[in-house]
């Protein structure tokens, strides 16, 4: 019977000593354990502005009169697509008429988004045209502005998408 106490109490022992081997090697990678570090390096696309430029399909206009704007849209870009968000008419330059008359007549040329198509995304290095149908109109103007010219200014915002 001692014999037999004596392989419990050797069984005990070896177990205590295999956790306690254990517990040491779990201490000793917590202790040699490391944080590391990443640094992640970033930085803005550079983007050039889109370009525009702008014809009136009819001239002159006689009173009353609308003619289609046609633009001309052109992405520089080659590394995104430019998105048009928006196209509104802008400021009107007149010409042709006494300076004292400018004023008046400028009232009379009237810009309008007129019916849009669907604004388009250019690919890279893209460009389009999109006609503005009835962009301009020439109001009922008064004899005094028959000869006007005039520039019509369009805004077109656009944003650069993948």
């Amino acid at each position: 019977m001692k014999h037999q106490k004596s392989t419990n109490r050797t069984g005990v022992l070896v177990a205590v000593a295999a956790l306690g081997t254990v517990g040491v090697a779990t201490a000793a990678w917590a202790v040699f354990g490391s944080t590391v570090i990443a640094g992640a390096s970033g930085g803005a696309e550079t983007v050039t502005a889109i370009t525009v430029s702008g014809q009136q399909l009819s001239s002159p206009l006689l009173p009353n009169e609308a003619s289609h704007v046609q633009l001309t849209i052109a992405n520089p870009n080659a590394n995104v697509r430019a998105q048009v968000t928006s196209i509104t008419p802008g400021a009107v330059a007149i010409g042709g008429v006494a300076q004292a008359d400018v004023d008046t007549c400028k009232a009379f040329v009237v810009t309008t988004q007129g019916q849009l198509p669907g604004l388009p995304t250019l690919e890279k290095n893209g460009s389009t045209d999109l006609t503005i149908v009835d962009g301009v109109k020439l109001g009922n103007a008064p004899m005094k502005c028959q000869g006007m010219t005039w520039t019509t200014y369009w805004d077109v915002t656009f944003q650069a998408v993948r």
